[in-house]
């Protein structure tokens, strides 16, 4: 029961050393100017492309703005960390007298470090949803 703990810890930390050796070959190559090219084009006749994001940095933590338009009244808004990217997805619930319908936005977002997932911290505010977010420390 010990060994089978044990190699699916092994294969859990070598699932991630690929993702991230992925992440960082998409990063630093031409293919993240192309993926990001697509989404744009994709994105802007979509009712939330309008969606702005702002990333900063100090010695402690990563600081995520992200300010969504005025008609956006009703949706969900989801945040997953993964290495040094953030993913954000967006549902917007749009209403007229007679019908409802949806409307979805997702954007990948490169952070300048890696955080600490569990310890982030979000604020909604005046249409703007603001985003703290540890640093890892070195190991």
């Amino acid at each position: 029961m010990k060994q089978n703990d044990e190699n699916k810890h092994e294969l859990l930390a070598n699932e991630d050393i690929l993702y991230e050796a992925i992440e960082q070959f998409f990063a630093s190559s031409p293919f993240h100017e192309i993926l990001n090219s697509a989404e744009a084009l994709m994105t802007t006749s979509h009712s939330l492309a309008s969606i702005t994001t702002d990333v900063t940095e100090d010695d402690q933590s990563v600081y995520i703005e992200i300010q969504f338009p005025d008609h956006f009244v009703e949706g969900d808004i989801a945040l997953e960390v993964k290495t040094q990217y953030l993913h954000l997805s967006v549902q917007e619930k749009i209403k007229t007298d007679t019908t409802s319908s949806y409307s979805s936005f997702t954007k990948t977002i490169l952070m300048p470090a890696k955080v600490e997932e569990t310890k982030m911290k979000s604020v909604w505010k005046d249409q703007t949803l603001r985003v703290t977010a540890p640093k890892q420390r070195a190991q």
